[in-house]
Order: C-alpha cells, then sequence, then structure tokens
C-alpha cells in the first residue's frame, strides 16, 4: 500500500486552476522530488497535501486514510510535516527553544496531564529534551543551540527549520525549497542531512528550483506544467523527456542534465 495517494486532485483560484486533475502515489521511504517551471503548481501541491489548501475536487489519503477535508494540526498529528519556503522560525527564541517547542508537537499527554504535572509529563519533557538535543547534534548546530535563532546564518536557518519538522517525527516529510538562497558548500551539508533522513526511514518529498541538488537528492522526478502532471519516473528517465525539456523552455539546467 502506498504511504500517500493523490488521487484526480484539482485545486482552483476563482477560474485558474493551479493544480488540475493530478493523480500519484509516494511510497514509503523513498525520495521523491517535484520539479517544475515557476507557477507549476509545485508549492500549491505541497500546501493542498499538508492542509493548508483544501482541493477542489479529488482526495489525498495517507496510510489509506482520507485527509483531504482535516485541518493541517490534523494532517500533522498524522505524521506529515512541512517546511516552507521562507524560514517560519521563532526568531526571539533561542535554537534549542525552537527545537523544544516542535518536538513537544509528537508528545501524546494531554493538557490536563502537563498542568497536574503527572509522571508521564513529566517523562515527556525530559524525552523531548534529549530528543532536542540529539537532533541539534545530528543537524550540526549544537554549538548554536543558546544563540537567537534570528541572529544565525541563512543557511543555519534553513537546516534549523528541517531540523525542527523532523522533531516532530514526521512519517513524510514534505521540502519546501529548502535550499533556496544556499552557496554550494551549504547544499552539499542539506543533500547530507535529507539522505539521512531517508535513511533513518522518512519518506522525502522535496520542491527545489536547484536542479543539480535535485538530483542527488530524488531516485523519483514528478513534473509539474501549468497545474498538470506530465512526467513521472526514475530521474535518469524524466530528465531526458522531450516534453519535460520543453517545459523548461530549454533552459540550462535541464539541458545539462539531458
Amino acid at each position: 500500500m502506498p504511504l500517500l495517494q493523490i488521487r484526480k486532485t484539482s485545486k482552483l483560484f476563482g477560474k485558474v486552476a493551479a493544480l488540475f486533475n493530478v493523480s500519484f502515489e509516494i511510497n514509503e521511504g523513498e525520495a521523491l522530488g517535484i520539479v517544475g517551471p515557476n507557477g507549476s503548481g509545485k508549492t500549491t501541491l505541497i500546501n493542498t497535501i499538508s492542509g493548508f489548501y483544501r482541493p477542489t475536487s479529488g482526495e489525498i489519503l495517507f496510510q489509506d486514510k482520507r485527509i483531504s477535508d482535516l485541518r493541517p494540526d490534523q494532517i500533522a498529528s498524522l505524521g506529515i510535516m512541512r517546511t516552507f519556503q521562507s524560514n517560519m522560525l521563532y526568531g526571539d527564541a533561542t535554537t534549542m527553544e525552537n527545537m523544544v517547542r516542535s518536538a513537544f508537537l509528537a508528545v501524546k499527554t494531554g493538557s490536563w496531564g502537563q498542568f497536574f504535572n503527572v509522571g508521564s509529563h513529566r517523562s515527556d519533557e525530559k524525552a523531548v529534551y534529549s530528543r532536542a538535543h540529539e537532533l541539534l547534534e545530528q543537524f550540526g548546530l549544537a554549538n548554536s543551540k543558546d544563540a537567537r535563532a534570528g541572529d544565525l546564518p541563512h543557511g543555519s536557518q534553513r537546516v534549523l527549520g528541517v531540523a525542527m519538522a523532523v522533531a516532530s517525527a514526521p512519517k513524510l516529510l514534505l521540502l519546501d525549497e529548502p535550499m533556496t538562497g544556499m552557496n554550494d558548500e551549504e547544499v552539499t551539508t542539506m543533500l547530507a542531512h535529507i539522505e539521512s533522513l531517508r535513511e533513518q526511514g522518512i519518506t522525502v518529498v522535496m520542491v527545489e528550483h536547484n536542479m543539480k541538488a535535485m538530483l542527488k537528492a530524488s531516485k523519483r522526478l514528478v513534473v509539474l506544467d501549468f497545474g498538470n502532471v506530465i512526467a513521472d519516473d526514475k530521474t535518469d528517465v524524466v530528465v531526458n523527456m522531450k516534453e519535460v525539456i520543453e517545459c523548461y523552455l530549454g533552459t540550462e539546467e535541464v539541458q545539462q542534465y539531458a
């Protein structure tokens, strides 16, 4: 059974179809890239999967459960986490505080248990701080744990955003342009983190304009053009498809890999 199924899903804004009759599946443990020209519907698709947009038609299933009508928090509670194109951090909080707040999303103790400080809540709290420390080490941010998140370099803020999403123990991680504004060294580091997450069993779906990075990170590509899926296959197959090269208008980022 696929982890996520997108079935004939469309998203209209007025009379404009940002997504039209989109159908494909995401398998557990795979690294999938979603590519396409600007305005092709990539971020709209991420927003629709994660519940920030409700599809106009069609349905989305996660572990065979319909999630198309759920709120973003309900979808997140099922194990679907996402990052954003911009740095969505608590800028005035420390790096550690950002991690702890995210890790608490995976805690099951209810508000009453927290209020009365029951044993299960104390145990959860200890586990959350341990998990936060562990992830800061994993993502190379341990030395910045006491730094104000808003003062971190741009690349470190991007890495922190991914680490925060991972702190919530996702089954499916949606990355929306995680390498925006990064230099080559930072991109290499981010790629290593993404590969490590996949090896840990987290299914990763990534939207990214850096085609060189996308080819290294993704084993399979889904290509969107004007809200339609025009290709869905192994990465090395997709980059040689005539229709994919044409939708990119012959730009260098596709031609150099075709």
